[in-house]
């Protein structure tokens, strides 16, 4: 099983338990890049992950497809790009109903693990548009923007 098998796994129903596993995954000089910050770091990116899926009901990634790029000879990595959807539920946000967002990852590997990975996807669907005052407030400024 390839490095990328491993993500694909694990990310299809991430849960605090299974958080062990990013060993086996990830460098442990990994940088995670994603809209909410930077995380250097095996150390790091485990509580990261901790903390995102401590009052987590559930957590699923539908991966929808994963393509390698084709580098120049002397890089000295592998690069693909994984479009997603995350369902997820948590008390806190949308009344602990399942929230869909559609997004993309960039990898970088070496050496059979992932030593760069960074997110793209829109933290207001994730969270802001949850909280009903925000969503209120975006969908105005939207609506604004469209007029």
């Amino acid at each position: 099983m390839t490095v990328i098998d491993r993500f694909a796994s694990f990310y299809q129903t991430l849960a605090v338990a299974d958080i062990a596993q990013l060993t086996k995954i990830y460098a442990d000089d990994i940088t995670l890049i994603d809209p909410v910050g930077t995380h250097h770091g095996l150390g790091q990116l485990t509580a990261y992950f901790k903390n995102l899926l401590v009052n987590a009901k559930h957590c699923e990634f539908a991966i929808h497809h994963i393509a390698a790029h084709e580098l120049q000879p002397l890089v000295q990595h592998q690069s693909y790009t994984v479009t997603w959807t995350m369902s997820f539920a948590t008390p806190r946000l949308n009344g602990g109903e399942t929230i869909h967002v559609d997004g993309i990852t960039l990898l970088k590997v070496r050496d059979d693990a992932i030593f760069f990975h960074q997110d793209y996807y829109d933290l207001g669907q994730m969270v802001y548009e949850q909280v009903p005052i925000l969503k209120f407030i975006i969908n105005k400024i939207k609506a604004g923007m469209r007029a």
